[in-house]
């Protein structure tokens, strides 16, 4: 069974008692979960911040102004421990007479339903916010949303941080404490890690390519491939010329000899193949010839449709009796 120590329906704030021992118990409990943050997540979080702040914009917010606060579910699976957040959809909420804010249960409950048609295994382990860190009326929305699911995560991420490389986002679990002789209900922070599946990281890969103005910095498959390939040859000679500047320095007895750096290199050189050999002629040549086929084919067929393109042209501009689509 799931511990139940987040909500107001859990054993804590059913019974009223005396706890023996503050938290010890519950943080022993919390620190053996398991949780796993899928990308996806990340980004439907970022995605939901940049509609609402775009929006603003549109309405005639300046630029300046505090950063829009938007919010939302967060739907994975656990098993015993293990906790896995996968995936999100944002949340409708409204501010009270108090100024806090208030969540719409009856879109989130009708948001629940229409995933779990399609996700049966997801359920709501949590909810997210973009904020820096936990704000004064978290709690507050903590209990009203304990109505769907009584034992919640919470995530909250600032998305306003430009500068590190660690992910701008704290995740809490609430808890209760004994303050003042009476239990309490407050957020503790809680680790976890970063995974993905191998379709999330296909969709990560090409985020990660899309430049703010929507298009793509990215211009080819073949684009990319070079790059490595000019990126792990200019590595590769940076440290050839390593090699070269020791082996002169040892022959003009600037540097000591070690023996056994030597036997390293030329261990290294008797590794590389023969460059004056008739097999690896006749293997270059060979693939020389066929990537200039490939481009002789590509160049013939381009050729051939624009040549196409002409006739039909020509075809409707001047010969009304035949409609042909074509010599080909």
């Amino acid at each position: 069974e799931t511990d139940c120590k987040h909500g107001p329906t859990s054993p804590f704030a059913r019974v009223g008692f005396t706890l023996p021992h503050p938290t010890r118990g519950m943080a022993d409990a919390s620190h053996s979960l398991n949780i796993t943050l899928h990308p996806l997540v990340v980004i439907n979080i970022s995605d939901h911040f940049t509609r609402a702040k775009a929006q603003r914009t549109s309405d005639g917010t300046p630029l300046s102004a505090e950063p829009p606060r938007v919010f939302g579910a967060v739907l994975g699976e656990q098993t015993g421990r293990q906790v896995e957040l996968a995936n999100s959809f944002e949340l409708k909420a409204s501010l009270d007479a108090s100024g806090g804010h208030v969540i719409d249960l009856g879109y989130l409950r009708q948001r629940l339903e229409q995933y779990k048609k399609t996700f049966p295994r997801y359920d709501m382990l949590g909810w997210y916010s973009t904020v820096v860190a936990e704000q004064p009326g978290d709690l507050q929305l903590q209990q009203q949303l304990c109505e769907v699911n009584d034992s919640l995560l919470y995530l909250c991420a600032d998305l306003t941080c430009t500068a590190g490389r660690e992910l701008p986002m704290t995740l809490y679990e609430s808890e209760v404490a004994l303050i003042n002789d009476a239990p309490t209900m407050r957020f503790s922070k809680v680790a976890y890690k970063v995974d993905s599946v191998e379709s999330e990281r296909i969709a990560v890969d090409h985020v990660a390519h899309i430049l703010p103005s929507g298009d793509s910095n990215s211009s080819s498959a073949l684009a990319q491939h070079m790059g490595g390939q000019y990126t792990a040859i200019a590595m590769l000679g940076e440290r050839i010329d390593v090699i070269v500047r020791y082996l002169r320095a040892v022959a003009s007895k600037q540097v000591p000899m070690d023996h056994e750096l030597l036997r390293q290199i030329k261990s290294l050189c008797s590794r590389l193949p023969a460059l004056t050999s008739s097999a690896f002629r006749d293997e270059f040549l060979q693939e020389q010839n066929t990537a200039l086929l490939i481009t002789y084919i590509s160049a013939i067929t381009k050729g051939i449709g624009s040549t196409n393109e002409v006739i039909d042209k020509f075809n409707v501009a001047f010969d009304k009796h035949a409609r042909r689509r074509g010599i080909f």
